[in-house]
């Protein structure tokens, strides 16, 4: 168990962020009721992922959907078998997604909404998608294989395409910070190294890159309550890419990622 130690033990870079969260959480700045709240807190640990991620790059190999899929050796990641189907013949590959849907009009379709976007008098629904691909690496479309850091996320299989089997994208604005964080640290997350950094992680307030994050890390960094002792409070105390130099470019803050569904 780690003790909750006040905010005078932690760095300044830290202290404003960390106080700021938690009068938003508990809705008062009154300081006796914050430090009951990190107490709380502090006196659990902070979740990350246990374990070991293999690291050998998959290869992205497109399909006749007009999509890359994630081949490990010989297996393919994302196919699925059919539930109550039996596969299709060989070499065709089984795909098989849940996904949700509604409609303002009975109409027209709208796939996975975001929270919040579905409209009181809507047709929601939902169910597995059911497809198969053929892949066309064989000797007739020898440029069907391609190095999956370059493939964008819309170009992906749909059964996965957010899934950490995919190393980050590596395009024109993040690809060479990506890269150097890579060469420097290594592709596992740089807090729990326990699956592919996914996301270029960096300082909000100076732009300063501190690492590449899996997803579960990236969501959750920001509340740890540990001064230290704890993966995610000596990352934060001592960014691992600091060294590195870096600075998060600010075209790429404004660029969402776009939804494409099966």
């Amino acid at each position: 168990m780690i003790a909750w130690l006040g905010p005078a033990d932690f760095p300044e870079h830290r202290r404003d962020a960390l106080l700021h969260r938690l009068a938003w959480v508990a809705d008062t700045d009154e300081p006796a009721a914050l430090a009951a709240l990190a107490s709380a807190r502090a006196a659990q640990p902070c979740r990350l992922i246990t374990g070991s991620v293999a690291l050998t790059p998959p290869i992205a190999v497109l399909g006749d959907d007009g999509r890359y899929h994630l081949r490990h050796g010989t297996r393919y990641l994302c196919a699925r078998a059919w539930r109550g189907r039996k596969k299709p013949p060989p070499p065709a590959l089984p795909h098989e997604q849940w996904c949700k849907w509604w409609s303002a009009d009975g109409h027209h379709y709208r796939v996975n909404p975001p929270t919040g976007t579905r409209p009181e008098e809507g047709h929601p629904g939902s169910g597995s998608v059911r497809w198969a691909v053929l892949a066309l690496d064989s000797e007739l479309a020898l440029d069907s294989e391609t190095d999956p850091a370059l493939v964008r996320r819309r170009e992906r299989c749909p059964v996965d395409q957010d899934s950490a089997r995919w190393p980050p994208f590596q395009g024109p604005v993040l690809g060479p910070i990506i890269r150097a964080l890579i060469a420097a640290l290594g592709p596992a997350c740089h807090t729990c190294h326990s699956t592919l950094g996914v996301f270029v992680d960096h300082d909000p307030a100076s732009f300063q890159v501190r690492g590449l994050l899996c997803r579960h890390c990236n969501t959750w960094l920001e509340t740890c309550p540990h001064p230290t002792g704890c993966a995610w409070g000596d990352y934060l105390n001592d960014p691992p890419a600091a060294h590195l130099g870096l600075t998060y470019p600010r075209a790429a803050i404004s660029r969402k990622p776009r939804r494409s569904g099966a």
